[in-house]
């Protein structure tokens, strides 16, 4: 079938209908059957909701479920790529309640970057949602756009993880992590991190720094957190 006859058009349009709709519905259903989450350290996220300022979220790319089984989630804008996945994606985190802005690090990034930028000034209790690594690595890397937004806007970073007692991990660049519905979780969140305006390159390379080797710690701690079980 020619990928431009009428058919495939007709097909291509109603995917970008209904496989957000079912994807969001799949992972509406996927989070609430992992409802025995236990959370460690609750109190950084919790000081920050209750003194109502925003925050940037970050977590490793293998991990990005994380945003999706967060529970009393703030009002949060995430970055999706250009994509036609990313297309796709978009549509089924609005169905969630997530914000988004659409680019990566190869394409449209700066420009996401700044709306990001703009919509927590304009919503300063908006939060973040950063992929550290993503979307192409290397794994566990953290890349400087994290620190980017926390410089510009005034508000810290937040580093958070999670890990499933039963899970299926992907031989992918990350390692992709995808838990079995009705898994215990755990979530583990680190202590902020502010990234002055006025940071020289030097000391945000040591932020940089500070910031993934304290993402690699909670997670090195979530995926023991169940060998202790």
């Amino acid at each position: 079938m020619s990928s431009s006859s009428p058919i495939s058009r007709w097909l291509k349009s109603k995917s970008l209908h209904f496989v957000p709709v079912a994807a969001a519905g799949l992972l509406r259903w996927w989070g609430k059957s992992c409802s025995a989450i236990t959370v460690v350290n609750g109190e950084f996220e919790a000081e920050l909701a209750a003194s109502g300022q925003g925050c940037v979220y970050v977590t490793w790319h293998q991990r990005l479920l994380n945003f999706f089984f967060l529970r009393n989630r703030r009002p949060l804008t995430i970055m999706i790529s250009r994509s036609k996945d990313g297309e796709l994606a978009t549509g089924a985190v609005h169905r969630l309640g997530f914000g988004t802005v659409r680019g990566s690090s190869s394409r449209g990034g700066a420009t996401a970057m700044f709306q990001l930028i703009e919509a927590m000034r304009n919503q300063p209790s908006t939060c973040a949602g950063m992929l550290g690594d993503g979307p192409k690595g290397p794994a566990r890397k953290l890349k400087p756009g994290t620190l980017k937004i926390a410089q510009a806007t005034g508000v810290p970073i937040l580093p958070f993880t999670y890990s499933a007692k039963r899970h299926k991990l992907f031989a992918s660049w990350d390692r992709f992590m995808i838990p079995f519905p009705f898994s215990p979780l755990v979530v583990i969140f680190s202590e902020p991190i502010m990234v002055p305006k006025a940071a020289s390159n030097e000391e945000l390379e040591v932020l940089r720094l500070k910031v993934e080797n304290s993402l690699n710690e909670i997670t090195e701690r979530c995926d023991l957190w169940w060998q202790k079980a």
